[in-house]
């Protein structure tokens, strides 16, 4: 069935953490090891347990380019915000994963709050900090790991790994499962020199398609030691091969305790359900995720809910 997402798959994803018996996804040794490199290069050992970064931010959709500031707050990779104050208004973007909840909402120049469709909650909530991308993998039983591989982004040489959230196989249909694994699928790219995040990779979705691709690219650089902590000063967020925001760091601010209600969702979920038996989706009809240009899909980001 197009369109649509399983209820039963959704209820899965908010029950996993409180199923005692829940099940170890299996993880590449060489993924795991590599992912602790990138840990310790990017905080030296220190629990990171939120974050809050500002500075400026470009933002161009098609033909439109405005400029401004920008703030992006998150919790423990499983809840993500980031606030624009742009040339032609505020922008607004909220994802909330934390347990018992698994939503997102966007909001353009007027104001309103749209739900996001519940699969494009799915990805990950602090994409623009890959040291709490990386440690709520690790930290996540259900999350599997695979080495890809050595290979080339561009003119870096890197370590290619992937994961994705896993439904124990007693929980849902073998279709659901599927469907669960592939909506939270990221591809994370490490320097092979240093082991520090280059890019992350993942998908989006139509409101109502969850079948259908949309790929996004994060691309960090610039890397730079604040408060003891590694993070990417330039941060790029690509919408089918197009670049969407070019952030440029200037603060950041660890642990200080950011509260829930900073990640709050009112909007009502846009997405329609169905009942169980999705396929998995489709490959993306975007062009490979190697190739980068300026001037954001302003189709693409629309399709996808609108957001940030």
């Amino acid at each position: 069935m197009t369109g649509f997402i399983a209820p039963l798959l959704i209820s899965c994803a908010l029950v996993l953490p409180a199923v005692e018996a829940r099940a170890q996804a299996p993880r590449d040794p060489r993924a795991v090891s590599l992912l602790n490199a990138a840990m310790t290069a990017l905080s030296s050992g220190a629990d990171i347990r939120d974050v809050t970064l500002t500075g400026t931010v470009t933002r161009t959709a098609g033909s439109q380019i405005e400029t401004g500031t920008a703030t992006l707050q998150a919790v423990g990779g499983v809840a993500g915000r980031i606030q624009m104050t742009l040339t032609d208004g505020p922008r607004s973007e909220v994802i909330n994963q934390s347990q018992g909840a698994l939503a997102g909402q966007w909001s353009g120049p007027d104001g309103s709050q749209h739900a996001m469709a519940q699969h494009n909650a799915l990805v990950p909530a602090a994409w623009f900090f890959p040291a709490l991308v990386l440690a709520a993998a690790l930290n996540d039983p259900s999350v599997q790991l695979a080495y890809v591989g050595q290979e080339m982004k561009g003119a870096v040489a890197v370590e290619h790994i992937q994961f994705w959230r896993v439904i124990p196989s007693r929980l849902s249909p073998d279709a659901a499962v599927k469907l669960f694994a592939h909506l939270t699928t990221a591809d994370v790219y490490l320097t092979a020199a240093n082991s520090l995040p280059v890019a992350l990779d993942f998908n989006v979705h139509p409101d109502s398609n969850e079948k259908l691709d949309i790929s996004v690219e994060i691309q960090y650089g610039g890397y730079q030691k604040i408060n003891g902590i590694l993070l990417p000063a330039h941060v790029q967020k690509f919408i089918n091969n197009a670049l969407l925001l070019d952030l440029n760091m200037a603060s950041a601010t660890v642990n200080s305790g950011l509260p829930a209600s900073d990640f709050s969702v009112t909007a009502q979920d846009a997405g329609l359900k169905a009942p169980p038996g999705a396929v998995a989706p489709v490959s993306s009809p975007a062009a490979g995720r190697s190739g980068r240009t300026a001037g954001g899909d302003t189709r693409a980001t629309k399709a996808a809910g609108g957001g940030a």
